[in-house]
């Protein structure tokens, strides 16, 4: 699940999803909503509350199983709605390519591309762990 929820988080169209499922027993139904800009993105309730329960990427699998909520049904449906998400874009695509031109859209997508890896370079430079530091050569007049 935690490959899904990157995916959820880095490529999602929608800022927010949510959905209705049961407990494994059927007794009861929840509420799960997701979302991409606030400071904790899941929420949870059982259908009917008024209040929200928050929980972390980190902490969902606990909480889907403090609810009793079945985490492999809920995955299937996070599953089918990062699918949804990516017929979206297919589609953002082909209608970019008939509207541009599918040569100025890959031209397009390359830049962005390379533009994203150069990023990704220089964070990685700015956050890796600096080198020792060496002693210095000093040169001295005689």
């Amino acid at each position: 699940m935690d490959k899904l929820i990157k995916f959820l988080d880095f490529s999602c169209i929608d800022p927010h999803l949510y959905w209705r499922i049961s407990c494994r027993d059927e007794s009861k139904i929840f509420e799960i909503q997701w979302r991409r800009d606030d400071e904790v993105r899941w929420r949870f309730r059982q259908l009917g509350e008024a209040l929200w329960n928050l929980g972390s990427d980190e902490d969902l699998s606990k909480q889907l199983e403090s609810l009793d909520i079945d985490s492999y049904l809920f995955e299937i449906k996070l599953k089918n709605s990062l699918l949804q998400q990516v017929t979206y874009a297919q589609r953002i695509v082909s209608d970019a390519k008939l509207l541009f031109g599918p040569d100025e859209v890959e031209r397009a997508v390359a830049e962005q591309q390379n533009f994203m890896a150069q990023l990704e370079g220089a964070i990685h430079r700015l956050t890796a762990t600096p080198a020792p530091k060496l002693p210095r050569l000093r040169l001295l007049k005689s």
